[in-house]
């Protein structure tokens, strides 16, 4: 990264270039004005819940069957304002809500790397704690005995 494009009093970097795989990009860029938007670290927070919710559910959040140009053209990612979760498999509220706080559609809002490196579903004694205390530990909650499939979770 050369000084000319990264600020380093708020973090914050111009974007070079429109490369990227949409479906893990961030509304903030596809935001089209006469500069290009400035991003950060928040970028790949959004990546991460993208791809989390892929692997818990073998699909995409947003735009799962769009091409990179439906993408585009329908502003698919500019409408993300919220992610639904499909009732299988069941997955544990605290998995949903880590998934939440990666895909906040507001950049200013959304957690940054540093947020999400401590964050307490990513942290093993936190999360054993929360289980022992009659919380779920495992991202995917085992489907016997659990009646909770709800979407709205």
């Amino acid at each position: 990264m050369d000084d000319d494009s990264y600020n380093s009093v708020d973090g914050m970097e111009l974007t070079s270039q429109g490369a990227g795989t949409y479906w893990y990009l961030p509304p903030e860029c596809f935001v089209v004005g006469k500069e290009p938007p400035k991003i950060s670290n928040k970028v790949d927070v959004w990546s991460v819940g993208v791809i989390f919710y892929q692997c818990l559910y073998g699909r995409k959040p947003f735009g799962h069957n769009q091409s990179q140009q439906d993408i585009l053209q329908e502003n698919t990612i500019l409408k993300a304002t919220d992610v639904q979760f499909p009732p299988k498999p069941v997955v544990t509220p605290e998995a949903k809500a880590f998934i939440r706080r990666c895909l906040v559609y507001r950049k200013e809002d959304r957690i940054d790397v540093h947020q999400l490196a401590s964050d307490p579903f990513l942290m093993p004694h936190i999360r054993k704690s929360v289980a022992s205390s009659g919380g779920a530990a495992m991202a995917v909650a085992s489907t016997s005995g659990s009646s909770n499939n709800s979407s709205s979770n």
